[in-house]
């Protein structure tokens, strides 16, 4: 059964291994706005007779921090954002935006961000104001409209960094009675710091559990194959 029981631990450390990565992520985002935890379960598959990591992404809403900013937008409800990048569009949360040089919303890395016809470009200096359903005015008269956009599965999203997911499968827009669109205040990562920095202690801790627990079953087998090998 030591051999076994080896193999079955050496699972168990790869699985801490990654659940260890996917925690650190968790971490280092909890100032990433709009940022969504990851989750790592260990289930089991018909193709394995081992457990198998399973990972999947929170999509459960964080609070709303107000800033004031006329071109800071959170979502109350389900959705993301579109933004358009070099590898086509993503999706996110974050709506820290600004205008770029060239006058056109986009997001905190430089993409520009969708609405219904495209980038929105406003003109520099005039009043800006972001109705619920994402409709953009500027002084006062329509300009464009924010897209909010869902997928039809969720678990095809893969989370990129920088609060971007890409995704597979067609965009649709959401129901604006189930999400609404908050001018001048921005959605928080819906991590927290103290519970990620106790599960990361007490993931090491399990990992080190169990490289002692592989270096006793070597030292077992040790001294089984020193005592066959000395039989006479």
């Amino acid at each position: 059964m030591t051999v076994p029981g080896i193999i079955t631990t050496a699972h168990a450390l790869s699985y801490y291994e990654r659940l260890q990565e996917v925690t650190a992520n968790n971490l280092a985002n909890v100032s990433t706005d709009g940022f969504k935890l990851q989750r790592l379960a260990a289930t089991s598959s018909g193709n394995s007779q081992y457990p198998v990591a399973l990972e999947q992404i929170d999509l459960s809403q964080g609070q709303i921090h107000d800033t004031g900013r006329d071109l800071d937008v959170a979502l109350r409800g389900p959705g993301f954002l579109v933004t358009e990048t070099a590898h086509g569009a993503r999706l996110m949360r974050g709506g820290s935006l600004h205008l770029d040089v060239s006058g056109r919303i986009v997001d905190d890395q430089g993409s520009p961000v969708l609405g219904a016809r495209g980038p929105i470009v406003l003109p520099n200096g005039a009043s800006i104001s972001i109705h619920a359903d994402g409709t953009v005015l500027v002084d006062g008269t329509a300009v464009d409209q924010l897209r909010v956009d869902n997928v039809a599965d969720p678990s095809k999203l893969k989370e990129e960094g920088g609060g971007r997911f890409s995704f597979s499968g067609t965009l649709t827009p959401v129901n604006p009675a189930a999400t609404t669109v908050q001018q001048g205040a921005v959605e928080q990562p819906n991590s927290d710091a103290v519970l990620g920095m106790v599960d990361l202690v007490t993931i090491q801790r399990a990992y080190a559990a169990n490289v002692d627990a592989i270096k006793a079953m070597d030292g077992v087998l040790d001294t089984v194959a020193g005592q066959i090998g000395q039989t006479p």
